[in-house]
């Protein structure tokens, strides 16, 4: 008698999604670094231009241009997949806002520059970012 083969099912290993993690965080660096870079341009920029502009406002302006880089970068390159727009600046929000606070505690704490605040801000927020961009913007 002739036997069917089995059916081959694809279970992901744990090494699989370890490397499909990994890949997605290296994506999310990259991508978060360009943004990372585009925001501090911009902060220098404006705060060069117009020193007298507050941070609060300067670092807002920043925001807003990085964001396209960041939810553009994500969705093609990072988690390629279709994410909401909507979600993704609900997240990116809430991190400027710990951005904020950050950036408050730094001036109260007798940071003298406002572009050294801003830059300390910065780098301290993208792994709430990455966990709330893949478990919810850009779930599957």
């Amino acid at each position: 008698m002739h036997q069917q083969p089995e059916e081959q099912i694809h279970v992901p290993t744990s090494g699989s999604r370890f490397s499909q993690l990994a890949g997605q965080l290296i994506r999310f660096g990259l991508v978060g670094g360009l943004a990372t870079i585009v925001h501090l341009g911009m902060a220098w920029w404006i705060l060069f231009t117009w020193p007298d502009v507050s941070p609060f406002l300067v670092n807002f302006f920043a925001f807003v241009v990085a964001f396209q880089v960041s939810f553009w970068g994500h969705s093609r390159y990072t988690f390629r997949q279709k994410g909401s727009a909507l979600k993704f600046l609900a997240v990116t929000l809430s991190g400027f806002g710990i951005n904020n606070g950050l950036l408050w505690l730094f001036l109260m704490a007798g940071v003298k520059s406002g572009f050294l605040a801003i830059c300390l801000s910065v780098f301290l927020v993208p792994l709430f970012v990455f966990a709330g961009s893949k478990l919810w913007v850009f779930q599957k």
